[in-house]
């Protein structure tokens, strides 16, 4: 990459890294919030709803936005992977809604109880949009628009937190309120997305089996690691009490918003890693775990320091019991944020069965884990199965690319030269603004 490109490049990492402060902040004062507003209990039982709508949508997806990164490589796909994107998302969306809706209402399911069932329809109803954004955006990063995937994020966000912070002032926040809102606040950013959607032809058909065809080959992997993000709430719903998911939910927010600062590098890079010569992709990889190791290490160092006075401070006495599975997630959840730019170079591959295998060896950990801890440590138990479980997978991921590339693991090694880059553009970048 020549002195010019890299700089362009750096530059739209710090401004997306400034985003993702903005999405964690956001993410923050919402969980307070709702924290406040319904305490462990309701603060379960909500988030119990909203794992489900997710798990809609991981399971019923079909990985699609595998398959188009991988078919974006043949370029004259490009303009019909764009044309299908919206319609394809909502199609498959309606579908997963429907299934879901279907498993939970089944006679003898008791997932959700019978007060909340109306509550789980309006998260049911997200699943179509949410299906549409990550097919959406996965389209419009790989244009290298993420400007406009990061502004249809923080519009959602802003109206998420300003009607919870409209409703919680008039003491009128409930759980299906909390719900309905999620799900607008989704409704609007899919919307934003739209405008810019550069569709050059129609819908095509063929391409549409050649796409649903290559992503299935790639979604069991997808599905367990899905689940081995979201299982242990499940899990911990049907062996413990809502309050105790309510406490585990708050554990894990602050935890993820970790992922934030990596997101936006892997949003830069992966048109690279995927559209490169093999020889330049491996070598931009290897960079871009660096960097993610900085900035994974940065965030988890913050979170130790500040991580337990802030949630206190801010959720009340109520959720003292998730400082601990907070800090024992922690190191599982940077180990994951580290390792994603090999986990996106792995897709060149072209091994969803030992993508998926890896996975659900990764899964398996996590369920067997869950069920042997939860009984003797709660809500800690869950959290300290995830991490050893994500770490797990990490170094497989971290490993696996370092084999394939013929690379010595010394150097995936950041060392002053990604600290000082990082540094040096987001100090620019602040007194720019």
């Amino acid at each position: 990459m020549t002195g010019r490109g890299r700089d362009a490049t750096v530059t739209r990492l710090a401004h997306l890294l400034l985003t993702r402060l903005t999405l964690v902040v956001a993410g923050g004062l919402t969980s307070v919030i709702v924290a406040r507003a319904l305490g462990p209990g309701d603060r379960g039982a909500y988030w119990v709803i909203v794992t489900i709508a997710t798990t809609a949508t991981a399971a019923g997806n079909l990985s699609v936005e595998k398959s188009q990164t991988t078919l974006w490589a043949e370029e004259g796909n490009r303009p019909a992977i764009t044309a299908n994107a919206l319609w394809l998302g909502l199609a498959a969306g309606t579908v997963a809604a429907v299934a879901a809706f279907a498993a939970v209402f089944l006679p003898g399911t008791a997932t959700v109880p019978a007060a909340d069932r109306s509550t789980l329809v309006w998260g049911l109803a997200a699943v179509p949009v949410m299906m549409a954004i990550v097919y959406v955006n996965n389209v419009h990063v790989l244009h290298a628009r993420t400007g406009v995937v990061n502004r249809g994020s923080l519009a959602g966000a802003a109206l998420q937190c300003s009607a919870l912070v409209a409703l919680g002032s008039l003491g009128r926040l409930t759980v299906e309120w909390v719900v309905i809102i999620w799900t607008v606040s989704a409704v609007t950013n899919l919307l934003l997305l739209l405008p810019p959607l550069p569709v050059r032809r129609p819908y095509d058909r063929r391409l549409v089996r050649r796409t649903l065809s290559c992503g299935l080959r790639y979604h069991p992997g997808s599905v367990c690691h899905f689940l081995l993000l979201r299982l242990d709430v499940l899990i911990l719903n049907a062996m413990s009490t809502p309050a105790a998911v309510g406490i585990y939910s708050m554990a894990v927010t602050p935890a993820e918003l970790l992922r934030a600062m990596t997101d936006a590098v892997v949003q830069i890079t992966l048109p690279r890693q995927m559209e490169s010569s093999q020889e330049t992709a491996v070598a931009y990889t290897a960079r871009t775990i660096r960097i993610t190791v900085v900035l994974a290490t940065v965030s988890i160092t913050l979170l130790y320091l500040a991580g337990p006075f802030l949630v206190i401070a801010a959720t009340g006495p109520a959720f003292r019991g998730c400082v601990t599975p907070m800090l024992v997630l922690a190191p599982g959840v940077a180990a994951a944020a580290a390792a994603r730019p090999a986990a996106a170079y792995l897709l060149r591959l072209n091994l969803p069965m030992s993508t998926s295998l890896m996975y659900g060896a990764a899964l398996l950990v996590n369920l067997t884990l869950n069920i042997l801890l939860i009984p003797r440590m709660g809500v800690a138990g869950c959290a300290l199965a995830s991490t050893v479980a994500y770490t797990a997978l990490a170094a497989t991921q971290v490993i696996w690319f370092a084999r394939s590339a013929g690379m010595p693991l010394r150097r995936l090694i950041p060392g002053a030269a990604e600290v000082h880059e990082i540094t040096r553009r987001v100090r620019g970048l602040l007194r720019a603004d």
